[in-house]
């Protein structure tokens, strides 16, 4: 494993087992200890580049999650509006099937959707007496849901806000 004598500002390769164990690390040119976890400071910079593209690629993955459901919704929206049933369809499909997955795995956070989404395809069904209104019921519903949600957590950052 490298490891950086700061002394000599060189890296010195040492046998895992010396690195993990109880001694400290000598270094071979000018005898001084070397830090078990010492690094050259070139290359934690580019460590450091690589955790922050990690960082805001996970950051990309979790905004992505948090708009599916919107996205999806106005995707079923503009497909009801314009007559695309595919379209309608297929994010009718991906929102129930993305449901159904959070509920199995214990991931669902929108618990009540349970209710409000049979209720919402009923009501779409009711109101327009076809299976296109069930569909625009269900997307209705995730919109709503979402509408909500931002709602409330914009009032409840504006009162952590005010607070400090």
């Amino acid at each position: 494993m490298l490891r950086y004598c700061e002394n000599c500002k060189k890296d010195f390769e040492f046998a895992p087992l010396a690195v993990s164990g109880r001694d400290d690390l000598i270094c071979p040119e000018c005898g001084g200890i070397i830090g078990k976890n010492s690094r050259n400071p070139a290359n934690k910079i580019n460590s450091d580049k690589t955790e922050e593209a990690i960082g805001n690629t996970f950051a990309r993955l979790l905004h992505m999650s948090y708009i599916f459901y919107m996205v999806m919704g106005l995707l079923g929206i503009i497909g009801f509006i314009f007559g695309v049933d595919k379209l309608l369809y297929i994010a009718t499909g991906i929102s129930i099937g993305a449901f159904i997955i959070q509920f199995m795995t214990g991931t669902l956070i929108f618990t009540s959707g349970i209710i409000f989404l049979p209720l919402g395809a009923a009501a779409g069904f009711i109101y327009f007496k076809t299976i296109e209104g069930a569909c625009l019921g269900v997307h209705l519903v995730f919109l709503i849901r979402h509408i909500i949600r931002d709602i409330f957590f914009a009032l409840i950052f504006k009162l952590i806000r005010m607070s400090s």
